[in-house]
């Protein structure tokens, strides 16, 4: 799975999971314990399975995003540190008193 199609997905799952605990409280508040009451709980369970299915390759997108971006970040300092002249870092101390 892609890594924008597996974060996608989780999210998905999650809000799919939302949905279905919204629609169970608001049949539970109304005293309505019919059709819509079963339709809230299938859709939780469907996205309690999907959000669990779908969790570990969304986390290792991320994972690999933050690793791939630090790697290039490392890069760029460690270029970046390499233009700058040798004798621009060098501090050359001068001993102006005795002790």
């Amino acid at each position: 799975m892609p890594r924008i199609a597996a974060i996608i997905a989780n999210a998905a799952a999650g809000l799919l999971q939302l949905i279905g605990v919204t629609i169970m409280l608001t049949t539970r508040a109304t005293g309505d314990t019919g059709t819509a009451s079963t339709t809230g709980l299938a859709l939780t369970t469907i996205g309690f399975v999907a959000g669990a299915a779908t969790t570990g390759p969304a986390a290792r997108a991320f994972y690999v995003w933050a690793r791939d971006r630090g790697y290039r970040l490392y890069h760029e300092h460690m270029a970046q540190d390499a233009a700058i002249p040798p004798e621009a870092s060098v501090v050359h101390l001068t001993r102006t008193g005795t002790h």
